[in-house]
């Protein structure tokens, strides 16, 4: 009985680092997508969406030239170094709000910004932000 004690005393502190290292992580993650796509947008010269949702974040393309893009509609797939155009939250890790980023060939954002994700934690009661810039499309 005492052992069980023991051992919950030392790794209980851990878990629970674990899983705020688990959200640190996963904002590090949504930035570098968003960065990720505005950097595409300037260097292939076409408009780049981002669809963030409470647990995905999703990046497509528009492969068409920017003159005739219609905004928020990027149909083709933009895959990301990870080899998926999907980056999928951890486990007890969400976003809020649902929202939707368009960035131009400048890496201006068309629609969407600017805008606060507030990505949360719940098993550890724990929230951080990422704020996309309306004009830059900078985050931070």
């Amino acid at each position: 009985m005492s052992l069980i004690g023991i051992m919950a005393f030392f790794a209980l502190p851990k878990l629970t680092q674990v899983m705020s290292l688990q959200s640190a992580g996963f904002k590090d993650q949504v930035k570098a997508t968003i960065d990720y796509a505005r950097k595409i947008a300037v260097a292939q010269r076409r408009h780049v969406c981002v669809s963030i949702a409470a647990s995905t974040i999703t990046v497509t393309s528009d492969a068409g030239l920017p003159v005739n893009h219609t905004n928020g509609n990027c149909p083709s797939t933009l895959l990301l170094p990870s080899g998926s155009n999907v980056v999928t939250a951890p486990t007890s890790v969400t976003m809020s709000p649902v929202v939707s980023f368009d960035f131009d060939a400048e890496g201006r954002p068309v629609t969407g910004a600017p805008a606060t994700i507030t990505i949360t934690n719940a098993s550890v009661s724990q929230s951080s932000t990422l704020t996309v810039e309306a004009e830059s499309g900078y985050v931070h």
